[in-house]
């Protein structure tokens, strides 16, 4: 009985685990964030994926040599086409100026 009881109280906090108490409030911004000075993080990079002939950005990275990006490896998959993307300040503009 008392091993019953134990597997229940457990189980209680168990479901409570990962849940805020209070509900976060989202924004679509990093807290305290600002924008950037265009084209004042050139190392940073888009990591872009074909599909349908056309390129989608898929995950950020960061050029650490000249022929070598980092990126997570979560972003990468052996099936799709990549290119990386530099020196673009706003991804939706196809001829600003630096890209």
């Amino acid at each position: 009985m008392l091993g019953a009881v134990c597997l229940v109280v457990l189980l209680g906090y168990a479901y409570g685990c990962g849940q805020p108490a209070v509900p976060p409030q989202l924004s679509s911004r990093v807290v305290g964030g600002e924008d950037a000075v265009a084209h004042s993080w050139p190392w940073q990079i888009s990591l872009q994926y074909r599909l349908l002939g056309s390129w989608y950005h898929t995950c950020g990275g960061t050029l650490i040599a000249p022929q070598w990006v980092l990126t997570a490896a979560h972003c990468i998959s052996s099936s799709m086409t990549y290119r990386v993307v530099l020196g673009k300040q706003d991804l939706s503009e196809d001829d600003e100026p630096g890209s």
